[in-house]
Parts: C-alpha cells; structure tokens; sequence
C-alpha cells in the first residue's frame, strides 16, 4: 500500500518541474515563477512534514492514508483545469500539504518495518510516479496529465480503505485516547524520551537538508535547464526530467540486491553524486542529460539508507522524533534551495540551477562522511546499545530487527 502512496504523490510534483517551460504560457509568467510554484508546494509539505505521528495517535493509519490521497486527487483536477495563477498556487499548496503527511505517515511505517530492502521498494515506487509524471507530460499536455494524476491518486485512496491492506500492528493498535498499546522494546522506549546529543542530531538533519534539496531541486529545474538555457526542445527537457527519476528508480528497486553495508552504500552513492552533478555543464547536451540520469541513480540511495540507519546515530529511544525531525529538515531544505533557485534564475539567468545544484553536492560529501562515524551518546542504557549493535547487523544482512 505505502508503494501505491508514494507513487500517487510521487507524479504531481515531478510534472510540475517538466510541464512549466510549455505551461508557464498558459498563466503568463517567466519562467523564475516555477520557484514560486515549488515554494507554496514546499511551504504546504513543510506544514504537515512531522504529522504522522500526531495523526496516528488519533486515527488509523489506513484511514490517514485515504483522506489524504482523496484531497490530493481533488487538487490535481484544480491543477489541470484552473489557468489563474493563484488558483494554481493554492492547488499546489494542498497538493504539498497531502503529500506531507503522506510522507510522515510513509517514514512511520518505515520505522517499524525497518528494512533497507523495504525502503527500498517504497522510495522506488515515488521513482516510479515521478518517472512516468514528467514524460506524460512531455508526451501529451498540461491538463491531460494532470487528470492522470489525480486518478492515479483517487486509486490508491480506494486501495487504502479495502480489506486486502494488513498495516504494521504497532501502526495499528491506538486505543481510544490515541496511547499506543502495542507494547515492545521500541514502544517502551518512546514512552520515555531522553535529551538528545546536539551533534549526531544537526549532522542527521542537514543531511537530510542536503539530499532532499539535491533531489528535489534537480527534478524541479532540470528541464528548465535544458530547454531554457542549453536549447534542448521540450520533449527532450521533459525526457530528462523523466530519465532522472528513472535512475532513481531502478536503483532504489535494486537496493536490495546490494550486498554492501549501509554505511558503504552512503560513501559511494554520495561520491558519485559530486561526479555526475560536475560533468553536466562540461558535457554535449546528449551526454549532460545522461549525466542526469547517472546523478538520479546515484542520489536515489541516500535518503531511503539514511533513514534506516537513524538508530545508529541516535539511539533507539530517540528514533521516533528525530524521523519527524528528519523530515522537516528535509522539506525546509527542499523547499527553500528550490525556491532560492527561482530567484537567482530571476537575477541571472537559466544556467544558474546546474551550478547551485553542483555546490549542495560538493558540501554534502564531507558532511555525510563525519555523520557516518557519529553514534548515539554513551550515557545511552546498555540494553539500548545492545538494540543499536543489532540494528546495524538487521540493516546489513536484510534481516528484520
């Protein structure tokens, strides 16, 4: 179910990113407007980027799940029919506030399956939306693929409330005040929250700030890039969008093949992010956009890997908040770097995003490198350094914790 939710929000935003250079028209703004479409969509999700926890302790989750992804089809068919531009910044709004809480809710669920394999298959199933959205809309037009998408969406709400569901027991299990009875190790933990260490916490979060404003940002401004500035027509610009989310794609649906340990696959994934971000303004527009798809694939293990190895950082007992943390870093980062883009392009002009994208990726590779040797504090209980040493076993092997 989590893969059908994240494919459904996962096709909206990625056309948003492909579809303006052709649509812009259609409201009468520059080009620069798109970083104020991405702001009220960012500002919407930041709103809602902690809420999962809020909404489980008053609601089931599969009934959050299909409230959400409702609303969400509701705004999609405002986005494909309106041509008044703040209706459309409202309708992204909404669009920003479903898919937070659908996230939080989806980084919820991952914290009780805690698999990488897992988190694999669901960041590989927004891949999946965020793939087909922008080649839809390259291949057809602005409306057409904006009603798809909302009945993209309006079937995962089907999907959600239909017996054939089976969620998490400890997702499941609220009694009527909103306590969670599901009563292991981890709920336990919860129950009693501990100051947090200062340093693990900001390298976490700005890592999270960084690769989501990396991801974000490169789907958002990459066709704008290549038709706007390096002449590329815009069934090409689209495509590249789409060959960008393809390799993120296929590699988070690969992931669980891999037989490195997580940590390894952070050092790798971030170095060939820096390689493939660099070569793009040096190379023929052909081999930039493969260069693109390259980054995608590179980028796509980052999130999903970081978000299964939050224990390891910063201990069992405090896994809960930080995961809502984590996602507010994320969406602030996303949102304001993606905004930021569309004033610099505003002040100078259309090349500007490959540069911004090529330093996020250069300053996160030294800072992903110190958060891998940072672990929770000592004065942690020994039962929960016991937790943690198995965790990092659980999450190399593929084994569940």
């Amino acid at each position: 179910m989590e893969c059908a939710t994240y494919a459904a929000f996962g096709v909206p935003i990625a056309m948003l990113g492909a579809g303006w250079p052709g649509a812009r028209q259609m409201f009468d703004r520059p080009s620069s407007a798109l970083g104020l479409l991405a702001m009220t969509y960012g500002l919407g999700r930041l709103a809602t980027a902690a809420s999962g926890q809020l909404l489980l302790h008053r609601w089931r989750i599969g009934g959050c799940n299909r409230t959400a992804l409702a609303i969400l089809a509701t705004a999609e068919v405002a986005v494909a029919l309106t041509t008044s531009f703040p209706l459309l910044l409202g309708a992204f709004t909404i669009v920003g506030l479903c898919s937070g809480s659908l996230d939080s809710l989806g980084n919820r669920y991952q914290t009780e399956v805690r698999l990488v394999r897992n988190a694999g298959l669901m960041f590989g199933a927004y891949g999946i939306g965020a793939t087909v959205g922008p080649a839809l809309v390259a291949l057809t037009t602005w409306t057409t693929a904006y009603l798809a998408a909302a009945g993209v969406s309006a079937g995962a709400a089907i999907l959600a409330g239909s017996n054939i569901v089976a969620w998490p027991a400890g997702l499941t299990s609220l009694d009527r005040t909103g306590t969670d009875t599901h009563t292991d190790v981890s709920a336990t933990a919860r129950a009693k929250p501990r100051p947090l260490a200062l340093a693990p916490l900001l390298a976490t979060l700005l890592c999270f700030a960084l690769y989501c404003a990396l991801e974000v940002s490169t789907g958002g401004w990459t066709a704008s890039y290549f038709q706007e500035y390096r002449g590329a027509s815009a069934q090409w610009a689209g495509l590249a969008v789409s060959g960008f989310w393809a390799g993120i794609t296929l590699s988070r649906l690969l992931m669980g093949r891999l037989r490195m340990a997580p940590h390894r696959i952070l050092m790798v994934g971030a170095a060939a992010v820096v390689v493939a971000y660099v070569s793009v303004p040096f190379l023929p527009t052909s081999l930039a956009i493969a260069a693109v798809l390259v980054g995608g694939a590179a980028l796509s293990v980052m999130l999903p890997t970081l978000i299964v190895t939050t224990t390891e950082r910063v201990g069992t007992a405090a896994t809960g908040r930080v995961t809502g943390y984590q996602l507010l870093a994320a969406n602030v980062g996303a949102t304001g770097i993606t905004a930021g883009i569309g004033v610099i392009v505003a002040r100078t002009n259309d090349g500007a995003p490959i540069w911004v994208l090529i330093g996020l990726a250069v300053v996160a590779l030294p800072l992903l490198l110190r958060t891998l040797h940072l672990h929770p504090p000592a004065s942690a209980s020994g039962s929960e350094g016991e937790v943690v040493r198995a965790d990092r076993e659980d999450l190399a092997t593929g084994k569940p914790a």
